[in-house]
């Protein structure tokens, strides 16, 4: 037999040995690794405005092995009612020194479109449950760990603006016609601007309604500010009703606004009356 044939042999023969040797090592190894643990620590509204609310999660990932570890991703979801309307994927690198710990930070946009009876919501001014659920990937000597995220909680929504009415009054623009002029008062008590909207609007003069529009243009206002939309609404003497007739001869008519306005993707209820006269 060669030498050639007779070290070949010998490897063929020592090759289940390796392999045995390797997974006896590999098994060694995950008996000595530590699992790393990933304790939640808070969660906190970064920012709020009528399209969203954005969360930050913050844990704490704890290596309890006497080697470094590296972060590999953080994969979420964000559930609403049971329906998953958000996900995202961040990428790792962050280094979890040995024996030590070291900070994680997502974030998750809760879209309030997307949240579940919103409508009862607003009007109840109740918050918004959720649940955020996902994994941190941690790569390890033995592969990649993941270790699961789960947390629900509320998030209360903005405040809805004040309407008020800040002004009504009619005037003759010709022999025919009259405008009645209403001045609406919107009142925004958050940290935040409101954004443009529009509004849809019924305008009833003595119970009557003499105008409607389904997208009236409202500016946006500032935080803590309150902001004025004026409301022409131009009609015909001849087709006035008793109540207008009235105030056009010096009396005073009851004004009611009722409808909606869209901010974002919040709806808020409108319902505003006062007193028109010339």
């Amino acid at each position: 037999m060669t030498s050639a044939r007779r070290l070949a042999l010998a490897a063929l023969l020592l090759a289940p040995l390796a392999l045995a040797g390797c997974a006896a090592v590999g098994e060694l190894a995950k008996a000595a690794f530590k699992r790393p643990t990933l304790t939640f620590q808070k969660v906190s509204v970064e920012s709020i405005d009528f399209e969203a609310a954005t969360l930050a999660l913050d844990y704490d990932l704890e290596n309890p092995n006497g080697f470094g570890l590296t972060l590999a991703r953080v994969e979420y979801w964000l559930q609403l009612e049971g329906r998953v309307v958000t996900r995202g994927q961040i990428r790792g690198g962050l280094s979890i020194p040995a024996a030590g710990h070291a900070p994680v930070r997502f974030t998750v946009r809760l879209p309030f479109a997307e949240v579940p009876r919103m409508m009862e919501l607003v009007r109840a001014q109740q918050p918004v449950a959720y649940t955020v659920g996902g994994n941190v990937g941690v790569e390890t000597p033995i592969g990649v760990i993941d270790l699961p995220i789960s947390h629900s909680d509320l998030v209360a929504l903005p405040a809805l603006p004040r309407f008020r009415l800040a002004g009504a009054a009619l005037r003759l623009v010709s022999l025919t016609d009259v405008e009645l002029r209403l001045s609406l008062a919107i009142d925004n008590p958050n940290p935040f601007p409101i954004p443009a909207g529009a509004l849809k609007y019924a305008a009833a003069v003595g119970g009557e309604v003499v105008a409607s529009a389904d997208a009236e243009a409202l500016g946006a206002i500032g935080a803590r500010r309150e902001g004025t939309v004026t409301i022409p609404i131009r009609l015909s003497i001849l087709g006035a009703g008793r109540a207008l007739s009235q105030a056009l001869n010096g009396g005073t008519a009851d004004v009611r606004l009722s409808g909606e306005a869209r901010l974002g993707a919040i709806p808020v209820p409108l319902d505003v009356s006062g007193h028109a006269g010339r």
